[in-house]
């Protein structure tokens, strides 16, 4: 599959991206405009102007219970590098990324229910900026 201009997309080579159901709502409505991942390889292959595919995760108690497939699409308009989710907000707004959240600890608090410090020393983090596409 091919995207505009020809350029063949990211999202395509790999699974769907899943984010919790409130946050793609929040990027449909442009509340969140980043969307930060721990930087492992096959993150650090998205590049700007990819295109991706976000899967709708609805949470209980930390599982999944159900998700939508191809919710939404977004542009990679930028990609950023930092050492640490700290790195990140320090560079970023925090609001940007978790709308809900209450300061930059709360964010970080947030982050460390999926990734581990250790996970975060290893791999570093990718901030990708995004904006929803129409359809």
């Amino acid at each position: 599959m091919k995207c505009e201009e020809g350029r063949v997309c990211y999202n395509w080579c790999m699974s769907e991206i899943g984010i919790e159901s409130t946050l793609v709502e929040a990027i449909k409505n442009g509340d969140k405009t980043i969307e930060i991942r721990l930087a492992k390889p096959r993150f650090l292959l998205i590049q700007e102007d990819d295109v991706l595919s976000i899967r709708e995760d609805f949470y209980y108690e930390g599982d999944i219970l159900e998700s939508l497939s191809h919710a939404l699409q977004v542009r990679v308009t930028q990609v950023l590098y930092f050492e640490s989710f700290k790195e990140a907000f320090d560079a970023i707004n925090y609001e940007s990324a978790l709308p809900t959240a209450k300061s930059v600890d709360d964010a970080i608090k947030r982050y460390r229910e999926f990734y581990s410090v250790e996970e975060e020393r290893e791999f570093g983090v990718v901030a990708f900026s995004i904006e929803p596409l129409e359809g």
